[in-house]
């Protein structure tokens, strides 16, 4: 795998950490649920080495670089695949109906056909990624690389303390499922911290609104009414959730009282003690 040879230099503003453990690309590959009938996009795909893992299994892979220093060690390392599409863009601010043409070109069906994600993600962007993906229709499952004490937050369950907002718009749109915890070891430059991947499967009633063009999950009532009640309740995650949901959420002390008895919950509950059902019947209730 060529590397060194083309004179690069890491940019920690891009957060690039490389995984030069080869066992442990093959064991991401494999855990990935992908197949050779699978488009699969790779977002900062690096140097290729995980690429190559993915291009032997899948029918197709996209890989979105945002470093254009490293297009020409890409292409280098990617020359013996015909599988392959390498676009230098931003993924963030790329328009994704570019994505979906360039697989349309090799095969796929935008009607029927889903694409599976597979990605060792930047620190400091993981969270601005991960809700891109979710609120995207065409994905239907994701394979990504984060750091571990984020991968601890999406995985978490109610009444723990990485529980929060992050847990709960993963669990609104997918199932997750913590597959491998990864040491800082594993990287070139080495990280401060470990990493952990974690798989999405996001959930039928998602990929099924991929042809409806005017489908934009942020714009529905029970979305934003859901995730704003959410948001208020850990905003002040050490107070009683009846005093979060007054002070930042606005809401009538007496209204919530009267929601609280409904529901069953005592007054003394925090944010991190309700499950997203919990919350889904909140929200209902104070809209």
């Amino acid at each position: 795998m060529n590397f060194r040879g083309k004179n690069f230099k890491h940019k920690h503003s891009l957060g690039q950490n490389f995984i030069i453990d080869e066992f442990l690309l093959e064991d991401i590959a494999d855990e990935s649920h992908i197949t050779k009938d699978d488009y699969v996009l790779e977002i900062g795909p690096g140097n290729g080495a995980l690429t190559r893992c993915l291009l032997d299994r899948v029918k197709y892979v996209i890989a979105v670089e945002i470093d254009r220093s490293l297009i020409p060690l890409l292409k280098d390392n990617l020359k013996d695949y015909d599988n392959a599409t390498i676009i230098n863009a931003d993924f963030l601010n790329y328009d994704f109906m570019n994505i979906l043409d360039e697989f349309s070109l090799h095969g796929f069906n935008k009607d029927i056909d889903h694409i599976k994600v597979v990605a060792n993600l930047p620190y400091y962007i993981t969270s601005m990624i991960i809700h891109n993906l979710l609120i995207n229709p065409y994905i239907s499952e994701m394979t990504l690389m984060v750091q571990k004490e984020v991968a601890e937050r999406i995985v978490a369950t109610h009444g723990g303390r990485d529980y929060g907002i992050l847990t709960l718009s993963c669990e609104y749109f997918a199932k997750t499922e913590l597959l491998m915890v990864v040491s800082k070891e594993c990287f070139m430059p080495i990280p401060k911290v470990d990493s952990a991947v974690v798989h999405f499967v996001k959930y039928e009633n998602f990929i099924d609104l991929k042809n409806d063009e005017n489908f934009h999950i942020e714009d529905k009532d029970e979305y934003k009414k859901l995730f704003s009640t959410i948001k208020a309740s850990f905003s002040q995650r050490r107070k009683k959730l009846i005093n979060s949901l007054s002070n930042v959420g606005g809401y009538n002390k007496t209204v919530l009282t009267s929601a609280f008895t409904k529901l069953n919950f005592d007054e003394s509950v925090r944010a991190e003690d309700l499950s997203l059902e919990d919350y889904r019947k909140l929200s209902n209730l104070l809209s």
